[in-house]
């Protein structure tokens, strides 16, 4: 495959825009509130599926390469033992389904509900891998429950939010600067 230069221009922003999400962070739990998300919906919005997974890709190779851009200003290869290093993982399947099913979709309803079921998709990897992560290497002892209060039940409400403006704001970015092209 073939890049051009406004293709790795445009995988190199994103890249930056999620490192910069991950900097906004409001601490909730193991968990925190980042705007991590809603870049992620914009790299799936503006690129393709495979862009789109190889710019989510490219930020968690980063990552564990030790550069400091996950949440907290953290990196390195003992992330993958971070309670929320799932959700990272999920952000790479996201980005991909979101690109797939919104590619040249002009309904915000649809947009919204792929945004939607992309979050899903969020919650059943990164809820799981949290649990694994605080009960069986933290070794902890926390119910399915209590991962669901901690790691989902806060995010709810910032997450739509974040949907909704990603759906409102990609597609006017998007016709202004003609990223798709």
């Amino acid at each position: 495959m073939k890049f051009k230069t406004k293709d790795i221009t445009k995988i190199a922003l994103l890249v930056a825009l999620i490192a910069v999400g991950a900097f906004i962070s409001i601490p909730v739990g193991p968990v925190p509130i980042t705007l991590q998300s809603f870049f992620i919906f914009m790299t799936g919005l503006l690129l393709t599926p495979f862009y789109a997974g190889l710019t989510v890709f490219i930020y968690l190779l980063l990552g564990l390469l030790g550069f400091p851009i996950f949440a907290g200003f953290s990196g390195g290869i003992q992330s993958f033992l971070k309670p929320s290093f799932g959700f990272l993982i999920a952000f790479v399947i996201c980005a991909v389904f979101i690109s797939k099913f919104t590619k040249g979709e002009k309904s915000f309803i649809k947009i919204v509900s792929a945004l939607i079921i992309s979050e899903i998709i969020l919650y059943l990897i990164g809820l799981p891998y949290m649990y694994f992560i605080l009960n069986k290497i933290m070794g902890t002892t926390i119910s399915i429950s209590k991962v669901f209060t901690i790691g989902m039940i806060p995010f709810i409400v910032p997450d739509l939010v974040k949907i909704l403006l990603a759906a409102i704001i990609v597609p006017r970015i998007s016709k202004i600067i003609k990223i798709n092209s």
